[in-house]
């Protein structure tokens, strides 16, 4: 299940290179307002500027610190 998890956060985020966007608000707990959704995106669904790379760091620090269990 986890794997699953994995998998479908970096499918979603290699998709949203291509089409970047924050995905529909019921996605996120706190719609518009998430403060999570606030680190990496803006109230439009944009990017913020170093929101990308910050997003693909947390995504490796994640796996990385997985594969050290």
């Amino acid at each position: 299940m986890l794997a699953s998890m994995v998998v479908g956060s970096c499918f979603s985020f290699f998709l949203g290179v291509f089409r970047p966007a924050a995905g529909p608000d019921w996605m996120w707990a706190g719609g518009r307002e998430d403060v999570i959704r606030g680190l990496y995106f803006r109230p439009n669904g944009s990017f913020r500027r170093y929101g990308r790379a910050a997003l693909f760091l947390t995504l490796v620090a994640g796996g990385s610190a997985l594969a050290c269990l």
